[in-house]
Parts: C-alpha cells; structure tokens; sequence
C-alpha cells in the first residue's frame, strides 16, 4: 500500500536534487535556519549545479526554504502561526471529506490497518521518542497518507488536490511536533486508530470528534515553536 505521488525512481536529476534535499531537510541534516550548501547537495546527490537550483526553486515554493538575495538558500522554521493555521485548513478539508464518506458511505481502504501496523511498529515508536530524526520523519510522512488515504477515498479530485498542497507543511510540522514532545505518539497513534475505525462504520459524530482532538494544538509544542 503506497499513496504517495513520487515513490518511483527519480528520472530526471532536478528530480534526485530535489527529493535528497527535502529529505535532509525532513531528517534533520540541515537544521531550521541553516544554509544549504549547493556543492554539497551535489555532491551527495550526484548531479550538476543547475538541477540543485531548480530543486531550490521549487523547495521554495513548497515551504521548505526561503531563497534570500546574496545570502543562499535558508531552511525555514516552523512557526506557532503555522501550526495553527494549517490545521485549520486541514480541519476544514478533512471534515469536509469525513462527511463524504460518511454520507455516501465509501468502502474504506483495507490496507489502511496494515498501514497503522508500521507507524505503531515498536521499533519506530522507540527511534522516535529516542530523537532519531529519521524515524520522526520517516512517521511524519505515514501521518501524512494516512490522512490523504481518506481524502482520496472521497474521489473528489479537487479536495486531494488541495490537501495534497499541505504536504510539505503537514510533514514539516509533524517532524516539529513530534521531535518536541515524542511522548505523544502515545496518543497519536490511538487516535488514529478510532478514526479508522469512525469511518469504517461511516460514524461521522465520533470521527469528527476525533479529528479535532487530534489536532488541537499542544500547549508545549506550541511554546517550542514560539
């Protein structure tokens, strides 16, 4: 089971800049604030300067670095503000595709279980809450299919394709959230058991319910991210 968009092999090397750069970024390597290194983004990445370039250009677009005249390229931190507004956004369109669902009352993906068996697997639950940026990000990035799985289940295109542009917010501030205050996996992962199991019986009260406890925002996080 994989819904996400670019699991076959980077073609092109734009493509390899790009997708080894976001996930150092995701992982930790080049911390909030830092600069990114052309050369070493191409030496790592095994491809020419302006592939890296064009990688930049479109992390920039994505959210995940500014690019500032005569400075370089800046990983950006992730703010309170942020936080707040996109889940906002996302309350407003999962609720929006909880009812769908609901309503019409689509089957929901079976492999969604098998899917929660990995994000709840011991083992990345330990490298979490042990601070490896790997792990959280790697975790941050099941989050995000997990609840793109029920937007696409909706089969309106234009909702995915909405929520799908909060990728990269989404996955930046689960990787934020989750390296601040690890001990919430605990709660995280129940969570989103009881929406699968919401939606599985097209429950829209319990699985709205859930969805807003799920993202009403940590006091302790916030105060990290501040």
């Amino acid at each position: 089971m994989n819904w996400e968009p670019d699991i076959a092999p980077a073609a092109t090397a734009g493509e390899r800049a790009y997708r080894w750069t976001r996930e150092a970024i995701l992982g930790g390597r080049f911390p909030e604030g830092s600069f990114l290194e052309e050369k070493l983004v191409c030496d790592e990445a095994g491809v020419s300067r302006t592939p890296v370039r064009e990688a930049f250009h479109r992390l920039a677009a994505e959210k995940y670095i500014d690019l500032l005249p005569r400075r370089g390229a800046q990983v950006r931190s992730v703010t309170a503000a942020e936080l707040f507004e996109t889940y906002e956004m996302r309350l407003v369109l999962e609720i929006h595709g909880f009812r769908i669902l609901c309503d019409k009352k689509t089957d929901i993906p079976q492999e969604l279980s098998a899917h929660l068996d990995l994000m709840e697997d011991p083992d990345m639950v330990a490298r979490c809450r042990a601070g490896d940026r790997d792990a959280i990000a790697e975790h941050a990035k099941m989050d995000f299919f997990f609840h793109f799985a029920f937007v696409r289940a909706t089969g309106n295109t234009v909702l995915t394709d909405l929520f799908s542009s909060l990728q990269p917010r989404h996955q930046r501030i689960g990787v934020s959230a989750v390296a601040a205050r690890p001990d919430r996996l605990a709660v995280i992962n129940p969570e989103h058991r009881t929406l699968l199991a919401a939606l599985t019986m097209h429950d829209f009260d319990t699985a709205e319910r859930t969805l807003r406890n799920h993202l009403r925002p940590d006091e302790r996080v916030v105060s990290h991210l501040r």
